[in-house]
């Protein structure tokens, strides 16, 4: 972990230029929520990511059982308040063999285009850190751009992702006069303890896992917003 030399205590920070680094606040959840949206897109501004849209306003805008809303940073522009860089780190518990320890996860990180090469990001990436050593964190783990990390400490460390995936075309059709001796329903808050007990069994594949406790698994199947059409909007 990098030793930081800016203390969350000096926030906001002024660091020139008309710009300012702050705490994100509850009001930001829509305009975070845009400026992700569009910044996370692989498609560009035309093709906003609507699953970054809503994974950004509920952190913000939905109790989350480890995540405030005061965990985003947040670089605007002082005289309009324009959102041009921002980042956050979302706390979880991981386990190694079995054993917990805290874990910081720096998450949607970005910049507008014409604001990049300014170091922005590492100035966040100072206050990340620092509030991950606050936190008590062992470790930080962050996904993204391979190897683009290293410049902020950074290093490959585990393979990411991994399943099992399925298609239509792999259920076997019903001879005549079979019923289907299975149903696919949404789950249910009810399902939760067999889910849970699932999941650890699962987990025992894998030297490392995350902790998920009861709360998180409530939180994933039914604290979430409803999704709907956002109906984009330039910003």
């Amino acid at each position: 972990m990098q030793t930081s030399s800016t203390k969350t205590s000096q926030l906001p920070l002024d660091l020139g230029d008309g710009l300012v680094l702050r705490r994100s606040r509850a009001e930001d959840a829509e305009a975070l929520a845009d400026f992700n949206a569009i910044i996370q897109s692989d498609e560009g501004a035309d093709y906003p990511d609507e699953k970054v849209w809503w994974w950004t306003y509920d952190l913000m805008a939905k109790p989350h059982p480890t995540f405030q809303t005061s965990d985003f940073t947040v670089v605007e522009e002082a005289a309009t308040g324009k959102i041009i860089s921002s980042m956050n780190l979302i706390p979880q518990i991981w386990t190694y063999a079995g054993i917990p320890f805290k874990v910081g996860r720096p998450e949607l990180v970005g910049t507008l285009p014409e604001y990049r090469n300014r170091g922005l990001v590492r100035r966040q990436f100072d206050i990340i850190h620092e509030w991950s050593a606050q936190y008590g964190d062992k470790v930080q783990a962050i996904t993204g751009i391979p190897y683009h990390y290293r410049q902020f400490g950074y290093e490959m460390a585990m393979n990411l992702s991994g399943g099992r995936a399925g298609f239509p075309t792999h259920i076997p059709r019903l001879k005549e006069g079979e019923s289907e001796p299975y149903l696919i329903r949404p789950a249910t808050d009810a399902d939760i303890p067999f889910i849970s007990q699932l999941y650890i069994t699962g987990c025992k594949r894998s030297m490392v896992a995350c902790d998920w406790g009861d709360t998180l698994w409530s939180y994933e199947l039914t604290g979430k917003s409803e999704k709907k059409s956002i109906g984009w909007k330039c910003v």
